[in-house]
């Protein structure tokens, strides 16, 4: 059976180590007129430009486009003129395979993420600030990212109500840019969101930062209700580790504020009450 080259192409991956190693062996076997500048087929490929300097065989794989005739012209091009036993392929990694052709098919499993460390966020009780104690979720969860990222801003002085006396100096703690404005007061540069995915917070937990989430924290699951700000700090396998200024939601916030510290809230319980579709959850992200 002979390989059909245009597939080599067409799911060339370069952040597979075996593709990139087999191109390499493939090149080394290939007859040198078949590298140069002026060869046909590479002449093809470059729409009829010979002054592209030297031939990476990595790139033409790399950039290959099945939707330009000139790459498929090229690569076809470049099939009738390797020798036959460079395009031995039983589709099936058969020890009499082109070695190339079986080096590209050897199964390459990325490495898995590493886990973020759970990041030592302060935390602050929203029950306990001077006022509007049941609505000031959000201007908690905010200063405790700012103590967070600026350690000592808060802590010496009066907490998060040294926070939230800003905030409400020029707005409403629920509004989302008064929050971005205060954050920007104390030198930290914040965006909110209503579109954010879990792997948006998975990124921001990587880098050592935690991120504020809108969650739905009443109601049943199947119709979900309330709005309440809380920190994700990390995970703990597939779930989240949070800092919830209002208790838990497990115990439907009936128990000690201090059960908020810390928590562990599932992945499918955010699944339903954060980002139902996958990529609308409300948060802020810091840079």
């Amino acid at each position: 059976m002979v390989a059909n080259l245009s597939n080599f192409f067409k799911y060339y991956d370069e952040r597979n180590p075996n593709h990139v190693a087999s191109i390499g062996i493939l090149k080394s076997s290939l007859p040198p007129e078949l590298l140069t500048e002026t060869a046909p087929w590479v002449v093809t490929y470059r729409g009829g430009n010979t002054n592209g300097g030297a031939v990476d065989l990595n790139n033409f794989f790399k950039f290959f486009s099945e939707k330009n005739a000139n790459h498929a012209q090229a690569v076809t091009a470049l099939q009738t003129a390797i020798p036959p036993e460079l395009l031995i392929d039983d589709g099936i990694g058969g020890a009499g395979d082109a070695e190339w052709i079986n080096k590209y098919r050897v199964r390459f499993k990325p490495p898995a993420p590493p886990v973020p460390p759970i990041l030592n966020v302060p935390f602050f009780s929203q029950v306990d600030n001077y006022t509007q104690g049941e609505r000031t979720c959000n201007s908690s969860a905010c200063a405790m990212c700012l103590e967070f990222l600026k350690p000592g801003t808060l802590i010496g002085a009066t907490g998060d109500d040294a926070y939230l006396e800003k905030v409400l100096a020029i707005g409403n703690t629920i509004d989302h840019d008064v929050q971005t404005q205060v954050l920007n007061s104390y030198g930290i540069s914040s965006s909110f969101s209503y579109r954010l995915s879990f792997a948006d917070i998975d990124n921001s937990l990587a880098k050592g930062k935690p991120v504020v989430l809108g969650i739905l924290h009443r109601g049943s699951d199947a119709a979900p209700s309330g709005g309440h700000m809380i920190v994700a700090i990390g995970k703990k396998g597939n779930d989240y580790v949070v800092n919830d200024p209002f208790g838990s939601f497990y115990d439907d916030y009936t128990g000690s504020v201090i059960n908020g510290k810390g928590a562990v809230y599932t992945r499918s319980m955010l699944q339903l009450r954060w980002a139902p579709a996958g990529n609308d959850g409300w948060g802020r992200i810091f840079s």
